[in-house]
């Protein structure tokens, strides 16, 4: 799928963010996606700064209590061989959504981007379940913004939670769905608190996804109603149109990012519905089943207000077995698990699949449920499958296994300027690099066993190199940071 640029890609103009600034007011950070700004300021110069000509309005007059920094590390990853021996506790979830066939055809989420945006990561960088992702400097980027925080590992659990049960390793006990994954990880939520600011903080991840060149971005929040009842959304309002995060979950979709979106835990309440950004269009929202793939009786309904089906699919979300920051075995209950086991699955298709689009794998998720036939507003499309999913986008073949031709490729992430370094064991080799809109922008031939490549001026993003010899072709996605 060719995405093309718009205005919304385009950087907020300084000249706006100057005149807004001149006012006396501070710009916390821009919002590209919908041309603004999270501003902190007092009503007297709010109201100077609405009289400026380039202001179109003001989104929301609310209590601010978020900003933050960014930490990048661009190190490279180091490639790792193994399988898991056991998945221990773990078999049911994942063997419910055919992971357990996705690893043993070679998938593990290698040089696939998740994206997690979440209420912090305590202590994820300490826990012994997740300390391959550290190690092996796989997770690629972080973002706080929380200004209380120092950093992601300083805020909230849930996160920590949430990652294992896509990124973990405990041999015997738990394995991730994509544990060899490379992540960048997000804290956008507020821990003790729901202000409207948390749907801000959600579109200002979600654009920092996509600077990164997300594959997959999995969230674990939903938003209903706010410590200020002003603030409160209503059913009305789940219509994917109208809530700031579900239109920012739809514009990261448009974007080329699998979106997997917890469904809600409110089933039993008065509510009862899904919530935002789970009502977004283009996005897959996930409700929780148990083991034997009955509806957990916690998780939200559809369908949504213009009454499109919701949620999308569905995985196991009862009992979920993960880790506590501290890296004892767990289990968790509620949609905020259910939808990272589909995020890595996800993540499985996007590198057995490498040239199809995001679109095309949701929708081969949504078709390979066990209520494809007939989806309904419990569950859905139902519980997905690695195999069925791989048959839809390839009738003929599905996937065949990896075949290992020994080729490695570092540093993945590169940064502009750095040369590219490629080991392989082949008689002969060439290769393709082609951009994410499937042109080829470069080629090379004869590459030696030991060879390093510098590129031209390339734009940001993510690239595919096509390696071909005599025994086949492999294709290995690179991220190029400026």
């Amino acid at each position: 799928m060719q995405i093309k640029l718009t205005e919304q890609d385009l950087p907020v103009s300084t000249n706006y963010i100057n005149q807004v600034i001149t006012q006396g007011a501070t710009v916390l950070y821009p919002l590209k996606w919908i041309n603004g700004a999270v501003i902190k300021t007092d009503p007297p110069t709010l109201k100077k700064i609405l009289e400026i000509p380039s202001v179109k309005g003001c989104y929301k007059n609310m209590a601010l209590d978020s900003v933050g920094g960014i930490q990048v590390n661009a190190a490279f990853r180091k490639l790792a061989n193994e399988s898991p021996s056991d998945y221990g506790v773990s078999f049911a979830q994942l063997t419910q959504i055919g992971v357990d066939i996705m690893h043993q055809k070679g998938f593990h989420g290698e040089n696939t981007l998740i994206t997690l945006l979440d209420d912090g990561f305590l202590d994820a960088n300490l826990s012994p379940v997740l300390a391959p992702l550290f190690i092996e400097k796989r997770v690629l980027a972080t973002l706080a913004t929380d200004p209380t925080e120092k950093n992601v590992y300083n805020g909230g659990s849930h996160g920590t939670e949430v990652l294992s049960t896509i990124g973990g390793q405990a041999n015997g006990k738990l394995y991730g769905t994509a544990y060899m994954a490379n992540f960048a990880l997000a804290q956008t939520e507020e821990s003790d608190h729901e202000l409207l600011i948390e749907e801000a903080n959600w579109l200002r991840g979600a654009e920092w996804a996509d600077s990164l060149g997300t594959d997959v971005l999995s969230s674990s929040l939903g938003y209903t109603t706010f410590d200020n009842p002003k603030y409160d959304h209503t059913y009305r309002d789940m219509d994917g149109k109208t809530a700031l995060s579900s239109k920012a979950a739809t514009w990261a979709s448009q974007r080329g990012i699998i979106c997997t979106i917890s469904a809600g835990n409110e089933g039993s309440s008065n509510w009862k519905y899904i919530s935002s950004p789970a009502d977004a269009d283009s996005i897959l929202s996930v409700a929780a089943v148990d083991r034997t793939g009955l509806r957990a009786s916690f998780s939200s309904i559809g369908p949504s207000f213009d009454n499109r089906i919701k949620p999308d699919i569905a995985a196991m979300g009862l009992a979920t077995i993960g880790s506590l920051p501290n890296g004892t075995i767990n289990a968790f209950s509620g949609t905020s698990f259910s939808a990272p086991l589909v995020a890595g699955l996800a993540a499985g298709l996007v590198q057995a699949h490498p040239t199809i689009n995001a679109w095309e794998i949701m929708q081969a998720l949504r078709k390979s449920g066990t209520l494809a036939l007939k989806p309904d507003n419990f569950l859905g499309y139902g519980t997905p499958h690695f195999d069925r999913a791989s048959q839809i986008i390839n009738p003929i073949l599905g996937v065949e296994p990896v075949i290992n031709q020994s080729i490695r490729i570092f540093p993945n992430p590169v940064a502009a300027g750095q040369a590219i370094h490629i080991e392989h064991q082949s008689k002969s080799l060439s290769l393709e690099i082609i951009s994410s809109q499937g042109a080829v922008i470069q080629s090379f031939t004869n590459i030696t066993p030991i060879s390093e490549i510098s590129l031209p001026p390339f734009i940001s993003g993510k690239y595919y190199f096509r390696f071909t010899s005599d025994s086949g072709s492999q294709t290995i996605p690179v991220l190029l940071n400026l």
